[in-house]
């Protein structure tokens, strides 16, 4: 996070973290903080940060025991500068690894995904990674989101048969053909996607809240108050809330935005993109209607 406006072209004094991250990765800690079970299957490197990575799952409470591992590659890093008001100035990537991800690679762990309850998955596989999981999802709902502008085109061939799509408002516009900026937009957008088969959908708008859709109508969800420390991670973390409920049998659309609305008001009072107090009770103490 810089401690001053960052101007480009020149060296920012700054506040550096190193953290375990990832879209994916954020989602289960997310889940396995507010009580889930939660098993992560990706690809690795065999650098320095794959033991930052396997650390932070193993005191989460995830089980990281699929991890493949592969030799001569980075572990998926992703290098994000704030402004200092928390907000994104701009972000790479290099997820050469994790796009490695092979469907022979998800055999091992067939039986368990077949057992699930809810399966996450996101944009930063390649196709043929996201087919292989619905075939082996069967019939266990499967969620997925699309990380960024760049790689929401990559769930195009499974969005027919995705439970829940959680996206942002370009994301969903790289997936609809057409900009999203007006309600009436979104609203066209949502009805293409659902058109498509797809069962629900969660896009995120920022500090203007999210708009979520099924085959029922449309629900507004607002963002609620909060000190801002930290965006990064608000996003996952709202779409963790909304994968809780699912787990949980909740179909409402107000009731799983509500729930991730406020996973996401915990998490950006947070430093880290993960807050390690996030819990269920916390949550629904702090929205005292959920059941």
């Amino acid at each position: 996070t810089a401690r001053v406006p960052l101007r480009q072209a020149d060296s920012n004094p700054a506040r550096v973290r190193i953290s375990p991250g990832g879209v994916a990765r954020n989602m289960g800690e997310n889940l396995a903080r507010l009580g889930a079970e939660v098993a992560f299957i990706s690809a690795v490197g065999t650098d320095r940060f794959v033991r930052i990575l396997r650390d932070g799952m193993a005191e989460a409470g995830m089980d990281c025991s699929r991890l493949v591992v592969r030799s001569g590659m980075s572990t998926g890093l992703y290098l994000a500068l704030l402004e200092p008001s928390g907000v994104l100035f701009v972000a790479v990537n290099d997820m050469e690894a994790v796009e490695s991800l092979a469907p022979a690679d998800l055999e091992a762990a067939k039986d368990g995904i077949a057992a699930s309850d809810l399966v996450v998955a996101d944009a930063n596989l390649n196709p043929a990674t996201l087919e292989a999981i619905m075939r082996l999802a069967g019939s266990v709902p499967v969620m997925a989101d699309t990380v960024s502008e760049h790689k929401a085109p990559r769930l195009t061939g499974i969005l027919p048969h995705l439970q829940i799509l959680k996206t942002n408002r370009a994301e969903a516009a790289a997936l609809a053909g057409f900009s999203l900026d007006s309600e009436e937009a979104l609203r066209r957008g949502c009805k293409k996607l659902l058109d498509t088969g797809l069962k629900s959908l969660y896009i995120t708008l920022g500090a203007q809240g999210a708009y979520c859709a099924d085959a029922d109508g449309v629900y507004f969800q607002r963002t609620l108050p909060a000190r801002l420390v930290n965006v990064n991670g608000a996003g996952d973390a709202f779409a963790a809330g909304v994968a809780y409920r699912s787990c949980l049998g909740s179909s409402s659309l107000a009731e799983n935005a509500a729930f991730g609305a406020v996973c996401a008001a915990i998490t950006v009072e947070c430093d880290e993109a993960v807050c390690k107090t996030l819990n269920a009770g916390r949550v629904t103490s702090a929205a005292g209607w959920f059941k």
